[in-house]
């Protein structure tokens, strides 16, 4: 079932992590999960600050040379009737110091509880800023509408098979 404008938002703003895909120099996909934000057609993720002679982050550095980012939110389950996912397609950019950054990270750390807005805003990284051009989601099933909540009380010890 395709998914319509207002559920992919609400699924978005649900999930905790999502995988941003650049593309490198090469033009071999690079994919990472990241944590972020969005506000209206803007999605936000913040980057490590380089240390020392570290170079800047591969998905900050792929930027240079093709600016396409593709961002994929999913969940997958057993039972496939929860199954879903939406997919966010558009033109990156780097944010340096100002008030839009400053704006990413407040959205951020109200999203993240262990996120250190005030402490990022002071020594972190710039942060990634897409301009999203295209939203697409699919789910399997109207059951799929929940995103699941982590429940760490109802985790699974690992089984060795025999």
């Amino acid at each position: 079932m395709i998914l319509e404008q207002d559920e992919m938002r609400g699924r978005i703003e649900r999930v905790r992590v999502v995988r941003l895909a650049t593309i490198d120099e090469r033009g071999r996909a690079h994919v990472v999960p990241v944590i972020f934000a969005v506000d209206g057609d803007i999605f936000y993720s913040p980057t490590d600050k380089p240390k020392g002679s570290k170079p800047r982050p591969k998905r900050l550095r792929n930027l240079d040379h093709d600016r396409r980012v593709t961002v994929l939110a999913d969940i997958y389950d057993e039972d496939w009737l929860k199954a879903w996912w939406v997919r966010l397609r558009g033109t990156a950019r780097v944010i340096g110091e100002s008030p839009e950054r400053t704006h990413a990270l407040g959205l951020v750390d109200r999203k993240y509880p262990q996120f250190d807005g005030p402490r990022y805003l002071k020594d972190g990284g710039p942060v990634l800023a897409v301009d999203i051009k295209d939203w697409r989601g699919w789910a399997y099933s109207e059951q799929s509408a929940e995103a699941p909540r982590w429940r760490p009380w109802r985790s699974r010890p690992w089984r060795r098979s025999r």
